[in-house]
């Protein structure tokens, strides 16, 4: 049964030191309340560290997973990983169109992947919004967990398949410039050294 997460906290100290009760206390009442709205850039470490599995489907990740989901639309992007934002747990934000609600996939996997191959032309929030040419299956087959711990699974294709990976692969510390060939990973690293994206247009 998911627990609440300031709750499970204060009830399993047992009496522990007030001052740590005090900063526990903090700890949980900051993540709760603060939006992760610092969506990290290229070149930052947190997006090539493997995020780890989460384990507790509690308040404090549907917290967490609706801050994503804010800072998704706030970004107007299509997808957002949590390792994006610096919290390095296997989950991810998406959304079809910019007309859809934000929905969020714990712990996701590639359960099937076809044997056709399709280059995408893929943004990233994390790129400023610079464009990579990126080759990858059609079509997949991805499933994980919703945030009350509820097993989902999807079938995507074309653009829906490109977003999937994409994101899978955030959480794996895999970027699209790891991903493209030589001379695309070269043009996109010179438009990101010179420009930083800002004169780019923003990616759906």
């Amino acid at each position: 049964m998911p627990v609440n997460g300031l709750g499970y906290l204060l009830d399993h100290m047992n009496g522990s030191d007030p001052i740590l009760v005090v900063i526990l206390t903090s700890v949980v009442w900051y993540a709760l309340t603060v939006p992760d709205d610092f969506i990290r850039q290229w070149g930052d470490p947190a997006l090539y560290e493997r995020a780890e599995p989460i384990t507790s489907f509690d308040d404090l990740l549907r917290a967490r997973a609706a801050r994503l989901c804010r800072t998704l639309q706030r970004g107007d992007g299509a997808g957002l990983a949590a390792t994006q934002v610096g919290w390095l747990r296997r989950l991810f934000a998406f959304r079809l169109s910019r007309d859809d609600a934000p929905d969020v996939v714990v712990n996701p996997h590639v359960i099937w992947r076809s044997e056709q191959l399709a280059t995408f032309v893929e943004g990233c929030l994390s790129f400023n919004t610079v464009a990579v040419k990126v080759r990858r299956p059609f079509a997949v087959r991805v499933a994980g967990f919703d945030v009350y711990g509820n097993y989902v699974e999807f079938e995507c294709e074309d653009f829906a398949a490109s977003l999937m990976q994409h994101e899978i692969n955030h959480l794996d510390g895999i970027l699209t410039l790891h991903r493209a060939d030589r001379a695309e990973r070269h043009r996109a690293i010179t438009v990101l050294l010179s420009t930083g994206g800002e004169d780019l247009p923003r990616a759906a």
